[in-house]
């Protein structure tokens, strides 16, 4: 094994997801596939190269390929849902998505400059905290690590300023997380500080085109009362909007 892949890497055809894979030595290719010609060297150099397609290929090359990657694509899968398992809150650890979670979780994983972020909307009580975990486990299941989950309070309080610690830091560090979910946003009433930390947050990645996942039980007709003309407006032009129905479940559960 030996260079990293190549953007041009027809993913599809292999049957895996865009990542970061490594490539299989053209030796190995040969060995695998019984054959050492030179034409058999060039077809699958020149695919992996991405300058010639798939249909260039002997059935037994393309085959080779498609386990070659594969297994490497289930291993990265394990690993980042095992990353997920340990890393969400109990509660939420078996959240599973629904086809809409797991479409959005792949496209934000392989496009994220064309997936739009999630904002879930909703009374308390709905789900919308369940059913964004269950979006990050489906972006687990796409093979990523790539993602950080906080409340929009434990956001505030990692970033207040304090003695020894570098906050400026772990902005930074969330600002770029491929997928970051906040949830509870506009729980309770922004001052000043948390205006310009929520404003810097969301307008970052909204300029780098970054996707993620908020909820809120404000309803959006409220939204820019409750957040801000500046957050609002970034928020309505960059999420597609999922709004959950229905009685508060954790009442039902308690009587």
């Amino acid at each position: 094994m030996t260079t990293p892949p190549r953007p041009s890497l027809d993913y599809a055809t292999l049957n895996v997801p865009p990542g970061a894979y490594v490539m299989p030595s053209l030796s190995e290719c040969l060995y695998a596939t019984g054959t050492d010609d030179t034409e058999a060297a060039q077809r699958i150099t020149s695919y992996l190269q991405g300058t010639t397609p798939a249909t260039d290929l002997q059935p037994e090359e393309l085959s080779f390929l498609r386990q070659f990657f594969g297994e490497q694509a289930a291993e990265r899968s394990e690993r980042a849902l095992t990353y997920f398992t340990n890393r969400v809150p109990r509660r939420y650890n078996t959240a599973t998505p629904d086809q809409h979670a797991s479409t959005w979780a792949t496209s934000a994983v392989t496009n994220p400059d064309a997936t739009r972020s999630l904002l879930i909307v909703g009374p308390t009580g709905t789900g919308k905290t369940h059913y964004a975990y269950g979006t990050l486990r489906a972006v687990a299941e796409a093979g990523s690590t790539g993602w950080r989950a906080l409340t929009a309070a434990d956001l505030y309080a990692s970033l207040r300023p304090r003695t020894g610690r570098d906050t400026e830091a772990e902005f930074e560090k969330l600002a770029k997380t491929p997928v970051l979910f906040i949830d509870d946003l506009a729980a309770a009433k922004l001052t000043e500080w948390t205006e310009e930390i929520t404003y810097r947050l969301i307008n970052h990645r909204y300029e780098q085109c970054l996707p993620g996942i908020f909820t809120s039980n404000v309803p959006p007709a409220q939204l820019r009362e409750a957040l801000g003309e500046r957050i609002a407006s970034r928020l309505t032009e960059m999420c597609e909007r999922l709004v959950l129905k229905g009685d508060d479940r954790r009442k039902a559960m308690a009587a």
